[in-house]
């Protein structure tokens, strides 16, 4: 069995994970923010308060991501979709915010973008797929273990 046989996804994973931890998990930033996660119950998507949208953010926003980092060589700048829109300064489809902006939420170069990171980011490394760095995300592992 090679390594693609095995391949998962993100968002699988960390459904997983989160129900596994009765659907509830805090979550910490890199300056040691916590944030408190949880499972919608729709077996779809996910909750938490400093990620305010309507509807909440899907699991597979999380598949957007590691793409994103498999395509950069496994680490890619998160960006900044606060400051910037979607294609302009530090909001590029090379950045994590950048390719949510697009490839997530379909929005169109110089749209506004909204920037979840600093959550997704606590997220990713809670499951243990990718290290959250000051300015960076980087898979952890195989990259080809993602599909």
């Amino acid at each position: 069995m090679n390594s693609l046989d095995k391949a998962r996804k993100a968002s699988q994973v960390i459904r997983e994970k989160l129900l596994e931890h009765g659907g509830q998990a805090t979550v910490n930033s890199v300056q040691g923010k916590a944030y408190v996660i949880r499972d919608a119950g729709d077996g779809k998507s996910f909750l938490c308060r400093q990620l305010p949208v309507t509807p909440p953010y899907r699991y597979e926003v999380f598949d957007v991501v590691v793409q994103r980092l498999q395509e950069s060589g496994g680490k890619a700048r998160k960006g900044n979709g606060r400051n910037y829109r979607l294609g302009q300064g530090r909001c590029t489809e090379d950045t994590i915010v950048g390719a949510i902006g697009k490839y997530y939420w379909g929005k169109q170069e110089g749209d506004s973008v909204f920037d979840p990171v600093f959550v997704l980011a606590a997220v990713l490394e809670w499951a243990d797929i990718a290290y959250n760095g000051r300015g960076y995300l980087e898979l952890m592992g195989d990259s080809e273990q993602w599909d």
